[in-house]
């Protein structure tokens, strides 16, 4: 990434971060962006790294990410150890955590089986240490949950119908959703990062236990399900998880919740993971229109696979109806087709 990018301010803020903060000759190196305002350099001073979260104010606050970092270091969960801050700029200097990202790891032929077995224990932790009440957390309650979806109606459908819903079809597959959400179950509540899935996790090799999977990009936290975490993990929408893994990954948190009946299981991925399935379609539509970023348009089809099979559960059997009714097969697949469209 070149740093052109940045107003000639932001360079200048910068540069005085990192003088400030005794990096000021050190070589510096962007990293890819992701679908946030949010960028990352890595510094390199001599035998020492760390990295950099440039976060500009007011597109981003670190206050969240600083709140819920600590809350994970309390709880024993591993996070970038924080060097130096200027929360009013907006930069962070982060302990480097290196390049081994589950996704790369994965990428590079690592069994998938051990490391969502380690995934899948970080979630077992924050449930037994995070579970419960988080007043400073933002609640997300069935009702603003249900407002989530609006990335559906205000990206996804207009691009494939042609039109923005009615206000009575806006209406009503957002109270549907408020419905379901509120009556599924959620195998409690607690501590939910809202994006953990294998982008977000490190191996630490120098590190035992669960402390050997550092945990990324969590300043979106929240109090809510603590289903939703486990949908994210096993139905990513932005890779394929072998079936074996994903029922391995099911048993582990179970064996370690042995009070969570299958069925219970089963309908709370149905809902959250589909509620999630459902805003992350409209997002990729507004990562490309309003954002400049079509490469995330190859994840639709996964993603709306997986509302598919969510949608088949009977805890949402009046949206499928409405779906159907609604925004038919032909604009599923035009939404598919997007992809090839879109970098022609």
């Amino acid at each position: 990434m070149n740093t052109s990018r940045f107003e000639p301010e932001r360079d200048a803020a910068r540069t005085q971060f990192l003088a400030n903060a005794g990096w000021a000759d050190a070589r510096l190196e962007w990293r890819p962006g992701d679908a946030s305002f949010r960028r990352y350099a890595r510094l390199q001073g001599g035998a020492h790294r760390a990295m950099l979260m440039d976060a500009p104010p007011p597109k981003e606050a670190l206050g969240p990410f600083i709140m819920c970092g600590a809350m994970l270091s309390a709880a024993g969960i591993t996070t970038p150890q924080i060097l130096a801050e200027d929360s009013a700029q907006g930069f962070l200097l982060l302990e480097d955590f290196g390049d081994a990202t589950f996704t790369n790891l994965l990428d590079a032929g690592e069994d998938p089986n051990a490391l969502y077995a380690l995934a899948t224990d970080v979630l077992i932790a924050l449930r037994q240490d995070l579970g419960g009440p988080h007043p400073t957390l933002p609640h997300y309650d069935a009702a603003a949950r249900a407002s989530h979806v609006s990335t559906f109606l205000d990206w996804l459908w207009p691009e494939c119908m042609g039109a923005p819903p009615t206000a009575d079809e806006r209406t009503e597959f957002t109270a549907l959703w408020r419905d379901a959400l509120h009556q599924a179950p959620t195998l409690g509540r607690g501590f939910v990062h809202r994006d953990f899935h294998v982008d977000n996790l490190m191996r630490l090799k120098s590190r035992d236990g669960v402390a050997a999977c550092g945990v990324l990009d969590f300043q979106d936290a929240g109090y809510g399900p603590l289903a939703y975490d486990l949908a994210s993990l096993i139905e990513d929408a932005r890779r394929d998880v072998p079936a074996q893994v994903r029922a391995a990954c099911l048993a582990r948190y179970q064996n370690a919740a042995p009070h969570l009946s299958p069925e219970d299981i089963a309908a709370a991925l149905a809902v959250h993971g589909g509620q999630r399935h459902c805003r992350v379609a409209g997002l990729w539509i507004r990562l490309w229109r309003r954002d400049g970023k079509p490469g995330y348009l190859k994840h639709m089809q996964r993603t709306l696979n997986h509302l598919d099979h969510s949608l088949r559960h009977p805890a949402l059997a009046d949206l499928r109806a409405f779906l159907v009714e609604k925004f038919p097969a032909d604009a599923r697949a035009g939404a598919i087709s997007l992809h090839e469209s879109a970098l022609l």
